[in-house]
């Protein structure tokens, strides 16, 4: 499947509001509480869009992912994948392709119960410190 990007627009606040609950839902409820009101209220004041780009896949908008590059590191803020392109190695295929470009060491933090960090692990990051809800992950350059 060919894998495009595109910059967030205003126009896309749903669709990513959408996705933030079809990934992050269970897990927020598992570790917190899910207050469906203060979700949203701290979502669409947090909306930036010239923050992270839309992952496209075959045409169509499947997901979302950010990064922030640093004078040390590279911070993978986020990257969500809608359930139905999920387990075609996009999220995979991104994140190679960013440990590949990035000139530094990539970082990340992922709730502890998100199975997502088995992936990571896979990629080579490595858990280098933990709080009560989060680990903390690198993935160092070789």
């Amino acid at each position: 499947m060919r894998i495009d990007f595109r910059q967030i627009t205003n126009n896309d606040l749903e669709f990513l509001w959408k996705l933030h609950n079809l990934a992050l839902k269970d897990y927020v409820a598992q570790t917190w509480d899910w207050d469906e009101d203060w979700q949203r209220l701290d979502f669409t004041e947090k909306f930036n869009p010239a923050d992270g780009k839309i992952i496209v896949g075959g045409g169509v908008d499947a997901g979302f992912w950010r990064t922030i590059e640093r004078e040390t590191e590279t911070l993978l803020v986020s990257i969500r994948i809608l359930p139905e392109f999920q387990n075609r190695g996009i999220g995979t295929k991104i994140i190679k392709n960013l440990l590949n470009e990035s000139k530094n060491p990539v970082r990340l933090q992922v709730l502890k119960v998100n199975p997502a960090r088995r992936l990571y692990e896979k990629l080579g990051f490595e858990i280098f410190d933990e709080t009560e809800t989060h680990f903390k992950m690198i993935r160092r350059r070789d």
